[in-house]
């Protein structure tokens, strides 16, 4: 379009929807970019693309915040695409825990997103980025009859470094209250806010954090790496709120190794380590071997 620049229309899917013993199609991406903008179905803005390791699980780190989400979003680079800054407005997820006091109405305010990013090195290959989200949380107080609002926010730093050609770093560090959409490990728990169990006609917004960090090593540049990494989550009581059997912290381990045996043909096997500790002190881990093998075309 000679008026509005290149235009790209996407869209993707896969076979993950539904619950854990199905495989139906679910649509993941569905999004027009056009003069900087981006309407539609995509990544979540707070999620720093580059700031993970590849794994075969799906999932990733545990601290990450890989999420899909209906949104506007704007971004421009500067100073030779090396400062990029982005804003978004996102549709909100809330889970919350509401008690005989509160219950659960439509979300009105959408989640406001933003982040600066400074790139370097060769084709920009290494960043670091900050971002935040703040969130106007709806809820209806049934004691007073109306409804009223829970502030959340989050902030996130996070990067990419590239040491040359034989090491890769990738971390990113998330601190915020009311934000389990955007933490992978607290996604869809009803944690966002809560009643206060000295006041339950009071809500409250739960303190939360996670951090990530991890190493790849390249043997073969390119056709053949290692990697590994720790991240860790937790979830903070606040006010009293949490029994002994809810969450409390979870833990992530990996490595792994990678070959691709031509431009189009990769293998690849890993071990995981989870744990998952509750409030009352009591733990329990599982650990997995995975294996993969990708055709591109």
């Amino acid at each position: 379009s000679r008026m509005l620049g290149r235009v790209h229309i996407y869209t993707d899917m896969d076979f993950r929807g539904g619950d854990e013993f199905s495989y139906l199609p679910r649509l993941r991406s569905a999004y027009v970019e056009v003069g900087g903008f981006t309407i539609g179905r995509d990544v979540t803005t707070f999620c720093d693309l580059a700031a993970a390791p590849e794994t075969i699980d799906f999932q990733g780190p545990n601290a990450y915040n890989f999420a899909f989400n209906e949104m506007i979003r704007y971004e421009h680079s500067f100073l030779r695409n090396h400062l990029t800054v982005g804003v978004a407005a996102e549709m909100p997820q809330v889970s919350a825990t509401y008690g005989e006091h509160f219950s659960p109405i439509y979300q009105r305010v959408p989640d406001g997103i933003a982040y600066i990013q400074y790139a370097w090195g060769e084709n920009r290959s290494s960043h670091i980025r900050a971002s935040g989200v703040i969130r106007d949380m709806y809820l209806h107080d049934n004691v007073n009859g109306k409804n009223t609002t829970q502030l959340g926010w989050g902030a996130q730093f996070s990067g990419h470094i590239d040491l040359g050609r034989w090491v890769d770093l990738y971390m990113n560090g998330v601190y915020g209250r009311g934000i389990t959409p955007y933490i992978q490990d607290l996604a869809g728990a009803p944690y966002d806010f809560a009643y206060n169990p000295s006041n339950p006609e009071r809500m409250q917004t739960m303190p939360m954090w996670g951090w990530q960090a991890a190493a790849q090593i390249n043997i073969i540049p390119g056709k053949m790496w290692l990697a590994g990494g720790y991240s860790e989550v937790r979830l903070e009581k606040h006010n009293g709120y949490l029994s002994d059997n809810q969450y409390h912290k979870g833990d992530y381990i990996f490595g792994n190794a990678f070959c691709n045996l031509s431009p189009n043909f990769t293998i690849a096997v890993e071990y995981l380590h989870g744990s998952r500790e509750d409030m009352g002190g009591s733990k329990s881990s599982a650990n997995r071997v995975s294996l993969m093998a990708r055709y591109n075309f």
